[in-house]
């Protein structure tokens, strides 16, 4: 999946960067045509873009159509449907050259119409990023617009900060001292506050002072309400080496939390030390995420952790993740966390527990927890549905696994244990069954011709007879062969 990923880093430039005006469709035509208009939502989910009531899903390739020369990455679009994601309803859109996407793309509803937009930043350098916003409709994403925010605008999160209904960004600034592409003291962030218009502009802006005096930048943030009070909080995660560094100041930390308010981000730093540790890893921390995974209402933390057994000074001898609840008096003091390791007790799956997502694949009531371990077998790859119980707590009680050797499931993968199979998150309920779905893309399927499968839920849990497989050929394109 770390392919796939880097591809995905360079793809969703592409609207905000074409040869024609910012605000200009693209010349690219969709790869095959659209589903039916959709309607705006309340309070929109993150996963329709069209608000037909069925989740869309994006992902990134390396991918050519008729007519065209070269392999190109390519950003695309499969919208769902009553049978579930339609490669008849897809569309592409090619990223223009010598861009790059400095900022993972955000779900999140702008300008506040009822239609899920995607926000990130793109550019030559981080310094001259220009934010970007492809705006959702009845007929799906439109084009990306330049956002009227400044240039080097890099926003790592989309969230209700101050609590008045409208969706704010975050910058976390970019660079620093600690940096060893950079060598320059880390720039200020800031909090543009919506609703935006159309254009981008926010309603009002505020500074936001989270570079550890100028020594680093925050790499990624995982933001969600953890105590319910209609404020977002944010999760700051930094990646630097200050050990063999006599110029590091003290005080730096890899983890910040900061809550959220109607004066802006104010940091609480009781949990840092206790999320550091779960996220530590030799090469930094890895990425949280959020979600409801005890059904309460309230947004939990899940931290993809590296256990530290016997002997202490061999960190990362088991894969896990962990859940730190959230509760209306805070993060971390409702409930006590949640840690699941890897249920076949292997400790030499490190990455088990990555790329966790919440949602009922059972359709049960209880929110489940999905996880991908990608060392499983090698670079295999397999996918973990850990499913909630009675107290809404996610277990490896009736837990089940998917890989690419499961039976029941269509296709043929690579036989030689390359298959990178894990699912994308969000979990996404592409047929609007009241099961969560997951979408595994495996680049080696097919005689390495590559193939999505969707991993649809059931009553039982992931079904592998349901699932469904489609390839990128089935929507029009052909893409890169896999190494």
């Amino acid at each position: 999946m770390t392919r796939l990923r880097t591809v995905l880093a360079s793809v969703l430039v592409f609207a905000a960067s074409t040869g024609c005006g910012a605000d200009e469709p693209s010349s690219d035509r969709p790869a095959h045509g659209r589903p039916p208009a959709g309607k705006p939502a309340a309070d929109p989910g993150p996963g329709d873009f069209n608000g037909d009531g069925y989740d869309d899903f994006v992902t990134a390739l390396q991918a050519k159509s008729a007519g065209d020369k070269e392999f190109t990455p390519s950003l695309i679009v499969v919208y769902g449907s009553r049978k579930g994601l339609d490669p008849a309803w897809t569309s592409r859109a090619r990223v223009a050259e010598g861009q790059e996407l400095m900022s993972v793309p955000l779900r999140a509803d702008l300008d506040g119409d009822g239609f899920t937009d995607l926000v990130g930043s793109r550019g030559e350098d981080t310094s001259g990023a220009r934010a970007f916003a492809m705006f959702g409709g009845p007929r799906g994403l439109g084009p990306a617009r330049v956002l009227d925010l400044p240039e080097g605008f890099r926003p790592l999160a989309a969230a209700d900060f101050d609590g008045d209904g409208a969706v704010d960004l975050l910058d976390g600034g970019r660079g620093g001292t600690g940096d060893a592409g950079s060598g320059e003291p880390g720039t200020g962030g800031s909090l543009r506050y919506g609703p935006f218009d159309r254009a981008g502009t926010p309603r009002r802006s505020a500074a936001l002072d989270v570079n550890q005096q100028g020594y680093s930048t925050p790499q990624a943030a995982a933001t969600g309400d953890f105590d319910g009070d209609g404020r977002a909080e944010a999760v700051l995660t930094y990646s630097f080496d200050a050990e063999q560094d006599d110029s590091a100041p003290a005080g730096l930390h890899t983890v910040g939390v900061y809550e959220g308010g109607e004066r802006g981000l104010v940091r609480d730093t009781r949990l840092e030390e206790r999320i550091g540790r779960a996220l530590s890893t030799f090469d930094g921390p890895r990425t949280p995420r959020v979600g409801d995974a005890d059904g309460d209402g309230t947004d939990d933390l899940l931290l993809p952790t590296q256990l530290r057994v016997a002997p202490a000074d061999m960190p990362g001898t088991g894969g896990a993740v962990t859940i730190l609840y959230g509760a209306r008096s805070g993060l971390g003091t409702g409930r006590p966390e949640t840690v699941i390791g890897d249920p076949t007790g292997d400790r030499r799956r490190v990455d088990f527990g990555s790329g966790p997502a919440v949602g009922d694949v059972d359709g049960d009531g209880p929110p489940d927890l999905v996880v991908n371990t990608p060392d499983f077998r090698r670079h295999d790859g397999k996918v973990t549905l850990l499913p909630g119980g009675a107290d809404g707590v996610p277990s490896t009680a009736g837990e089940q696994s998917v890989d690419a050797g499961t039976e029941g499931l269509p296709g043929t993968p690579n036989p030689h244990y390359w298959n990178a199979f894990g699912h994308e998150p969000p979990l996404l309920d592409v047929d609007d069954d009241g099961h969560a779905d997951a979408v595994v893309f495996g680049p080696l399927y097919e005689k390495r011709a590559g193939a999505f499968l969707v991993l649809h839920g059931s009553d039982a849990g992931f079904d592998p007879g349901r699932a469904r497989l489609f390839t990128p050929e089935d929507m029009g394109l052909r893409v890169r062969p896999a190494n």
